[in-house]
């Protein structure tokens, strides 16, 4: 889904300062020029900042701190992200002010998360979370919370993103309904980005009363772009297609480069798609193609990539179809790449911070024990000496017990999860954990079994320690195949699975094959022998909302795994793609 966040906050931060004549150009007046100039989208603000910089060094702490910030919204609108970075972390070097460094914080955090720097930019939204008690002006309480709000719906951090958005919502309101109209604006968004479409059109209604009072006009367009989406994708309204053309010529104008006008063009040639006018859909997916591929936001091109596809295999046009799928099947690698660098960098930041959490509380009880040791001191000293021996010698004690108590509780831990020769997770341990991935049935879950070709003759032609080898070398293989949250361990003798959370079909066999390549491509010769290895796969989905359970899923992939072994080895085969073969076998 589109990041909204430089429409959205320039409309809030930039339409405050109003169109002004120009009577002479002193600096307030060049300031609020450039900010009436971005908030309209005009080119000239180019030429008004650069005339700002020439009398940089003439200007107060509070108009240079304007000044970084506009410049920094300027080379946001144009996609200048590297330049958005290096000035709003230079101008933050010498502002103090916290309704001033608010600002230049979001536009730090949103060029390093449009850079793919996701650590630096939750670094930098938890320190504008910081400013928020110190902060008097609504505008920038507003400003710090959203941009929470986008970056962790970049991350796919939903319901974080929601508490923040919640959060907006709540801030007292001022007299044009800010905090409600772009409060409710997110929650819209992020209930469309969770499928929950019965709360989003709830909520569209009283954030469209909101907004529109407020005079807000970029974030009615944003609204009704969410709506005219959702309603193009169901179909539901006969209307709806010659509405949503209006309304894309209208946020053209607006912003050629918004992320809505791609989602809404991709949605309007699907439509046009779904009731057989070709000529139309391959006219506004191309348009769609064209602005994602300027955007370059991997998720986008993906999209728009396969609309295309399915407009020329409408068409007939099948090498062109297959060019277009060839370049979505690609872009679904890199936004797997991306994602995990997402998911590994939210992670990193939230161990970071429950440590923090930890490391406070210590310090807290540490200063308690401090104020009643000089209480204690001054009611009797000697008193106080003899239960500081007493206590460091108790300290002694239970630390040494309770560090053997951890040592032992994770020896034990690792003796019944580890499987011992391969250090993977045993049967046990990965059905256990699978099963919990099994209870949650809103996405998609793969299941891949793999069983090594021939490994009995490997222990029968070389002995059993060098099949020991093939297993432990298979096992680390895989691992490094695989990504964070995915779950692997050895299911018994040559055997192995992989549980896949959120993960479809498609996912699932591009992972797989990795993983096929990869063990083909292992060398024997570490090994003493020389002798090729390689595994046969088997994969079964169970589809959102499905019904299966582990145990189905797992008999599913060992026919696919059967069905890959009866075919020859060393290839993958999927329980719908073998379901399929035999319904036209029959």
């Amino acid at each position: 889904m589109a990041n909204y966040a430089a429409a959205l906050l320039l409309s809030v931060t930039l339409a405050v300062f109003p169109r002004v004549v120009i009577a002479q150009l002193d600096p307030e007046t060049l300031l609020n020029r450039a900010a009436a100039e971005l908030n309209s989208g005009s080119e000239t603000a180019k030429t008004t900042l650069e005339e700002l910089k020439r009398i940089e060094p003439s200007l107060s702490s509070a108009q240079k701190a304007r000044y970084f910030t506009l410049l920094s919204s300027s080379y946001a609108f144009r996609g200048l992200r590297k330049e958005q970075v290096e000035v709003s972390s230079e101008a933050l070097k010498s502002v103090a002010e916290p309704d001033q460094r608010a600002p230049l914080l979001y536009h730090l955090a949103d060029g390093y998360a449009s850079l793919g720097q996701y650590e630096n930019a939750l670094h930098a939204m938890n320190d504008s979370i910081v400013l928020l008690p110190k902060l008097s002006d609504l505008k920038a309480k507003v400003e710090v919370l959203q941009s929470a709000v986008s970056l962790l719906e970049s991350l796919r951090a939903y319901d974080e993103a929601a508490s923040y958005a919640e959060r907006i919502v709540a801030l007292p309101a001022n007299g044009r309904g800010l905090s409600k109209c772009v409060g409710s604006t997110d929650l819209v968004e992020l209930a469309y980005l969770k499928h929950d479409r019965s709360n989003a059109r709830l909520i569209l209604v009283d954030a469209m009363k909101a907004c529109d009072a407020g005079g807000y006009r970029v974030m009615t367009r944003i609204l009704r772009t969410l709506d005219a989406v959702d309603r193009l994708e169901s179909g539901e309204n006969a209307t709806i297609l010659q509405d949503s053309l209006g309304l894309l010529s209208e946020l053209t104008k607006a912003n050629e480069r918004s992320d809505y006008n791609i989602q809404l063009a991709d949605a309007i040639a699907r439509r046009f798609l779904a009731i057989g006018q070709l000529t139309q859909a391959e006219l506004y997916g191309k348009r769609a193609m064209q602005w994602a591929d300027s955007g370059n936001t991997i998720l986008l091109r993906r999209q728009t990539s396969e609309t295309m596809a399915a407009i020329m295999r409408a068409q007939g046009k099948l090498e062109q179809a297959l060019t277009y799928l060839d370049i979505s099947q690609s872009l679904w690698v890199k936004l797997l790449e991306e994602r995990s660098r997402k998911d590994m960098a939210f992670q990193r930041m939230k161990f970071q911070a429950q440590d923090q959490s930890i490391q406070l509380k210590l310090l807290g009880q540490v200063n308690a024990l401090l104020t009643s040791e000089r209480e204690l001191q001054e009611r009797n000293k000697h008193i106080l000496e003899l239960l500081v021996a007493v206590t460091a010698l108790l300290l002694v004690f239970v630390s040494v017990w309770l560090m053997r108590m951890w040592r032992q509780k994770n020896d034990y831990r690792t003796f019944s999860q580890i499987d011992g020769l391969t250090n993977i997770s045993n049967r046990t341990h990965l059905m256990a954990c699978a099963t919990e991935v099994f209870k949650d049935a809103r996405g998609s879950i793969a299941v891949v079994l793999f069983d090594m070709d021939e490994f009995k003759q490997v222990n029968d032609t070389y002995n059993h320690a060098t099949g020991d080898w093939v297993l432990q070398t298979v096992s680390a293989t895989i691992s490094h195949c695989l990504r964070a949250h995915d779950l692997f361990g050895r299911i018994g003798g040559e055997e192995f699975a992989i549980c896949l959370p959120n993960t479809p079909e498609h996912e699932a066999m591009v992972l797989a094959e990795r993983c096929r390549g990869a063990i083909a491509a292992i060398d024997s010769a570490p090994s003493g022998f020389n002798f090729s290895i390689t595994a046969s796969f088997g994969i079964a989905v169970r589809p959102p909302g499905g019904a299966a359970n582990l145990e189905a899923t797992l008999a599913r992939a060992d026919q696919a795994l059967y069905r890959a072994k009866h075919l020859g080895r060393n290839r993958i085969e999927t329980f719908g793609e073998m379901f399929t073969h035999m319904e036209a076998t029959n």
